[in-house]
């Protein structure tokens, strides 16, 4: 449950409390509270990019469906899920990003540094 709480507040997936965002794609290189590297390797956050595609994907279809059966223009379609888009992608950037750090804590445990 405290993983739950930490994951959904956005927070540190070894000692479940620091901040991990400082800005709305800006992160910090190491936890505020525990010190420890949010950046295990070069390329850490690639496993990332296939949760927010997934994520992406499952929240543009049901949008694209209704638009199909609504039989909206082609302008309208386009309109829609672009600005849909737009404001979705900081949310599933992160939350792609805290996804994968938590999975893999809980698969690979690490200790707090400080």
């Amino acid at each position: 449950m405290k993983r739950l709480w930490a994951l959904l507040h956005q927070r540190c997936p070894v000692c479940l409390q620091g901040q991990v965002f400082t800005s709305p794609f800006g992160m910090h290189t190491h936890c505020p509270a525990c010190g420890v590297k949010y950046e295990r390797e070069t390329g850490y956050f690639l496993n990332s990019m296939f949760i927010g595609y997934a994520a992406g994907f499952l929240v543009l279809v049901p949008t694209a469906v209704l638009l199909y059966f609504l039989d909206v223009s082609i302008l309208v379609f386009s309109i829609v899920i672009i600005v849909e888009t737009a404001l979705l992608t900081p949310l599933i950037f992160r939350y792609a990003r805290l996804i994968w750090m938590h999975a893999d804590q809980m698969l690979d445990s690490r200790k707090p540094e400080g």
